[in-house]
């Protein structure tokens, strides 16, 4: 059955690597360098979010506060070496000593449904609760979801409808000024463009709305010391949105400075859907609680966040 998800859904790699000529890459994909530090050697590369945005003040001119935490993600690189079992051809075994210089993290903001927000709650990596799109989890849906409809924004901010029917180009990009209706789809019956599910919505490559983030929406990895062992982390201290809602971001890595064959430019080499966190409009703001251990240690190697000891409520909702 074909899905029509496209280039950019996210793939889950198997265990066999067996050595082919190229081909095109999907996300996910083990790749073969043919330049860079990882010259000749093939290499999968693994995306966690360590630490998720819980919320954040609509960003304005005068008044810019980032999102609190900040995100962090915990870069792993694996390689596939020839197995010492059997009954396996190939394995994977973790880097530990790798260069930061050329390893990149972009994100890209979506809308979701703000019934998918629970304040403090977990990464979207806890089991259960959201599913990337792909044909082995397309139907294990989580049993508290499974007698809702399922959901999607059908308004694509990029795009319009011409006089064929078709989408076209509209520049310059407009954010919307008020919250995506969302709209009911069969589930078996998907829009062409599906990337990720999270709860009982479908997140749509057309609903993206990084034009409304601010900031630096990509990073660098710091080397850090986590629960005792080196880690590369990204860490996004500076980003803000311009509108209200409820979003989850996407991060996707790069290695600008390997090549890899037949690709004239850096593939994506992981990609990861993040947790859920609310924007809220200045007089709704609940406030921001103190910083998190994470937080306060990445400060501690350099990483650029705001550190707070104490609670710090709204002043608005504290007259109120």
């Amino acid at each position: 059955m074909d899905l029509g998800l496209g280039p950019h859904h996210r793939h889950t790699a198997g265990t066999d690597y067996p050595r082919t000529a190229p081909r095109p890459l999907n996300v996910g994909d083990p790749v073969t360098f043919e330049t860079g530090q990882f010259t000749g050697r093939t290499i999968r590369v693994e995306l966690s979010e360590l630490q998720k945005a819980e919320s954040g003040r609509k960003y304005a001119k005068v008044d810019r506060r980032p999102l609190d935490p900040p995100p962090a993600v915990h870069l792993r690189l694996f390689e596939i070496v020839p197995s010492q079992d059997q009954d396996r051809s190939w394995e994977e075994k973790e880097m530990l000593n790798v260069l930061n210089v050329g390893l990149m993290c972009t994100v890209d903001l979506f809308p979701v449904p703000e019934s998918v927000y629970e304040p403090g709650s977990p990464s979207s990596l806890s089991p259960g609760s959201s599913h990337s799109v792909g044909t082995r989890n397309l139907d294990q849906r989580p049993s508290q979801h499974q007698n809702l409809p399922m959901t999607y924004f059908p308004l694509h901010p990029y795009m319009s409808l011409d006089s064929s029917g078709s989408h076209s180009p509209t520049p310059p990009f407009q954010i919307p000024r008020r919250q995506l209706m969302l709209a009911h789809v069969n589930p078996y019956d998907l829009p062409n463009d599906v990337v990720y599910r999270i709860g009982n919505h479908y997140v749509t490559e057309s609903s993206k709305l990084t034009p409304a983030l601010v900031g630096e929406k990509f990073t660098e990895p710091t080397l850090v010391d986590l629960e005792g062992t080196k880690a590369l982390v990204f860490v996004f201290g500076d980003l803000a949105v311009r509108r209200e809602g409820v979003f989850i971001l996407r991060y996707r890595a790069f290695d600008l400075c390997s090549g890899v064959p037949g690709n004239p430019h850096a593939p994506v080499l992981a990609e990861l859907y993040g947790g859920p966190f609310k924007v809220y409009s200045t007089r709704e703001f609940p406030g921001l609680d103190p910083s998190t251990d994470l937080t306060k240690s990445l400060a501690k190697y350099g990483v650029r966040v705001t550190l707070r000891d104490a609670e710090r409520k709204s002043k608005r909702r504290s007259k109120e």
